[in-house]
C-alpha cells in the first residue's frame, strides 16, 4: 500500500514520510478501521522539519469485535506502532480515552545513538519526529474531529465505508477553522478568572507557579486575538506566530519581559492588551464585555499586590 500513498506533502521531509510509509499501511491492515486521514501543518502544507505528523482515524467497532471497546483499541494502536516502527523505537508521553474513541501523542526515537548534527556531513539527521493519533469510534464522531482540524488529506479510506460519510471526510474544508462564539465568551471571562490568582503566586514567592499562570494567561490572549483575525487556531504549542499579524506578534513578545522583569510587569502589558482586544470581540461577537470581573479582579490585585499599578493606562 505504501507505493499509491499520496505523500506529495512531506516530499520534502523524509523523517515524516518515512514515519507514514511505515505506519499508515500497518494501521490500514486493521479490518475495524475504516479511515485514516492526515491534519494539521502537514495537510495544510505549511510543515517544516520539526512538524508532527498528525492522524485522525475512523474505527468501525461492532458489538461483537474483539476491539470494540477503546481499551482494547488503545492496545492495538500500540502494537500497531511497535510493528511500524520497531519495539522501544517510540516513546508515548499522552494517553487519553474518552467514550467512542481516543489520542494517542508521542515521539520516535531513533536506534542509533548519538543523533549527528546537521551538516557534519554523514547524511541526514536521524531524529525524533513527533505524532499524535485521534480515533473515533462511531460515524459521529468522526465528522467531529474531521470538522475540529480544518484541511484534511485522506490517505486510506476503506472500501466499506458508507458514501455519505466517505463524501463527507473526502470534502473540502477551510484551512483553519472559524472562532466559536462561546469560546471566544468563555475566554474572556477566563482572563480574569486566571489575572485573579496572581495575589496568591506573588505573595508566596512562587515565581514557577507565576510564569506558569502568565504563560496560560497569554495563551487564552492569544486565541482571543486570533479569533479577532477571524480564526480558530490549531492547539499547537509549536506553532503561534503565523496567526498573528506582525504588530499583534511584536506587542505579545514585548510582555515576556527579559530577567530583570517581575510578573507585575508583564501582567499589565497583557491587560493592556485585553483592554485593546476585547472590546472589539465583545462588539463583533455581540458578547458582553466582563466589566464586572475586570472592575473586581483589579480592584483585588491593587488590595493584594505591593507596587500594583493605582491606574493603568490603555494607550
Amino acid at each position: 500500500m505504501s507505493d499509491s500513498l499520496n505523500l506529495s506533502c512531506v516530499a520534502e521531509l523524509p523523517q515524516q514520510r518515512s514515519f507514514l510509509q511505515n505506519v499508515i499501511p500497518v494501521l490500514a491492515d486493521i479490518e475495524s478501521i475504516q479511515a485514516i486521514w492526515l491534519v494539521g501543518s502537514l495537510a495544510r502544507g505549511d510543515a517544516d522539519r520539526w512538524s508532527s505528523v498528525d492522524l485522525c482515524l475512523l474505527w468501525n467497532a461492532s458489538a461483537s469485535d474483539a476491539l470494540a471497546d477503546v481499551s482494547s483499541q488503545c492496545e492495538a494502536l500500540r502494537a500497531a506502532l511497535s510493528r511500524a516502527l520497531g519495539d522501544g523505537c517510540y516513546l508515548l508521553d499522552q494517553v487519553s480515552e474518552r467514550v467512542g474513541g481516543g489520542s494517542l501523542q508521542g515521539i520516535t526515537l531513533t536506534s542509533t545513538v548519538p543523533i549527528e548534527r546537521r551538516g557534519s556531513g554523514d547524511g541526514a539527521v536521524e531524529g525524533c519526529v513527533g505524532f499524535s493519533i485521534d480515533w473515533a469510534a462511531v460515524s459521529a464522531m468522526a465528522r467531529t474531529l474531521r470538522s475540529w482540524h480544518g484541511l484534511a488529506q485522506p490517505l486510506f479510506i476503506a472500501d466499506c465505508l458508507p458514501d455519505d460519510l466517505r463524501r463527507y471526510l473526502q470534502g473540502k474544508f477551510a484551512t483553519l477553522n472559524p472562532p466559536a462564539a462561546d469560546v471566544v465568551d468563555a475566554h474572556l471571562g477566563r482572563f480574569w478568572s486566571l489575572l485573579a490568582r496572581l495575589p496568591a503566586v506573588v505573595k508566596r514567592r512562587e515565581d514557577l507557579a507565576a510564569h506558569a499562570l502568565l504563560t496560560e494567561l497569554r495563551t487564552v490572549l492569544i486565541d482571543l486575538v486570533v479569533a479577532l483575525n477571524g480564526a480558530s487556531r490549531p492547539q499547537s504549542p509549536a506553532r503561534i506566530n503565523q496567526y498573528l499579524g506582525a504588530a499583534q506578534q511584536a506587542a505579545f513578545e514585548k510582555t515576556l519581559g527579559n530577567d530583570k522583569a517581575r510578573w507585575i510587569g508583564q501582567a499589565v502589558a497583557l491587560i493592556v492588551l485585553y483592554r485593546w482586544y476585547a472590546p472589539q470581540l465583545a462588539e463583533i461577537y455581540s458578547l458582553p464585555y466582563p466589566h464586572r470581573a475586570e472592575q473586581t479582579v483589579l480592584a483585588w490585585l491593587r488590595a493584594e499586590i505591593d507596587g500594583w499599578p493605582a491606574q493603568i493606562t490603555t494607550g
